[in-house]
């Protein structure tokens, strides 16, 4: 069966009346699904749809619901001051109901420069100690049980249909929260090392796997700094560190349990499918697609690019670690640079559905310019005659 959806922001569907988008949406689109951002990270949007107020910017890391207060633990949700008084994501549920198309609640766990700032005991630690302030260590118990807190509230009080995980992992160096200034390129080897967490949670995990943490750190360090002192890359590949540094190989391993055990207790604190965005390289990330494919239900990749071989070679590279075809859904952009015009976005989804793909979501509703919202129906047309 295919299905299509498109992620949404809920201050879009406010300005522009929530039941107007999704009728539109689902009757003229021919969409199945919106997914809706429900905690999302600090932005600065360009909104083409409206004919004044064209740019919204969000300084902190929020969620865009009234949330329950009584499930969440040591950290509490912040709620976004946009909302003032009111529950958007309250009146979206309403409208989903009221014009018949699935609520599916897209959540940024991790990457939430807010409750990294407020909880930096919670925060990932680089090798050198630097505190991170945009991102959540997922080994933290803490975080993670703000993460089940999050995804109950929203299954409890919401009525989504799907719970769609984004940065449920470890966040990896490089998607930060301020413009990235830097001055070295420490190299695909280098950023690996550089992603690395050392918070006191990740070290007691590390001490139970038997792994020396202080002399691991110090062996990551002293590469780091290195690069830092020549200006010059690391040049071993990831794979080639976790052979040469002791240890490396069994906390890259631990990492990936951290994260494969955090999605399999949001699976069992849920009652709705789950659906994980596969982001970012999984040696920075602990996201092992192979390890998700068998807890979640269905696996995401986002192929934002015009260039149909690319979309091609990432499913076929993908497809051989899923338990089944129909479990990817694949994210196309819907608009320039990605999708310069109708044709590319067409071309996109065939090169995933010619093997086998039915599944797709489009991005974003209130960045594209409304004349792309047809390319989308046009796509899903494609996708439904074969």
């Amino acid at each position: 069966m295919s299905e299509a959806t498109m992620w949404t922001y809920p201050w879009d569907l406010r300005d522009e009346g929530y039941e107007a988008v999704f009728r539109n949406l689902r009757e003229d689109v021919k969409l199945n699904a919106i997914n809706l951002a429900s905690a999302y990270h600090t932005f600065d949007m360009l909104r083409p749809h409206l004919p004044v107020n064209n740019t919204l910017e969000a300084p902190q890391a929020a969620i865009y619901f009234q949330p329950q207060e009584s499930l969440y633990g040591a950290i509490k949700p912040h709620v976004s001051p946009l909302m003032q008084s009111e529950n958007w994501w309250g009146e979206a549920a309403k409208a989903a109901t009221s014009t018949g198309i699935n609520l599916n609640a897209w959540t940024v766990f991790f990457h939430n420069s807010h409750q990294a700032r407020s909880h930096p005991e919670c925060a990932e630690v680089r090798c050198t100690g630097d505190i991170s302030t945009s991102a959540l260590c997922p080994a933290n118990p803490d975080a993670r049980a703000f993460a089940i807190a999050l995804s109950r509230d929203l299954v409890c009080n919401y009525g989504i249909s799907l719970l769609e995980c984004e940065s449920l992992a470890y966040a990896g160096w490089g998607h930060l929260h301020y413009h990235a200034k830097r001055g070295i390129d420490l190299g695909s080897g280098g950023h690996y090392l550089f992603s690395l967490c050392f918070c006191n949670a990740c070290k007691k995990r590390a001490a139970k796997a038997d792994i020396d943490i202080a002399q691991l750190q110090r062996a990551v360090a002293q590469k780091i700094h290195a690069a830092f002192e020549t200006g010059q890359p690391v040049r071993e590949t990831p794979e080639e560190l976790n052979r040469s540094i002791p240890g490396l190989r069994v906390y890259c391993n631990m990492r990936e349990e951290v994260v494969s055990s955090l999605v399999r207790e949001l699976k069992e604190a849920v009652d709705v499918p789950l659906s994980y965005i596969l982001m970012g390289n999984p040696h920075m990330t602990g996201a092992s697609p192979r390890a998700i494919a068998q807890i979640a239900d269905s696996v995401e990749i986002l192929s934002y690019t015009a260039d149909t071989q690319r979309t091609k070679t990432r499913v076929a590279e993908l497809l051989p670690m899923l338990q089944r075809t129909d479990q990817l859904v694949v994210g196309l952009q819907a608009y320039p640079p990605a999708s310069p015009d109708a044709e590319t976005l067409c071309a996109n989804l065939r090169a995933a559905r010619e093997q086998g793909v039915t599944k797709f979501a489009f991005y974003n509703y209130g960045i594209m310019p409304f004349a792309a919202l047809d390319w989308v129906r046009q796509a899903i047309e494609i996708n439904e005659s074969k």
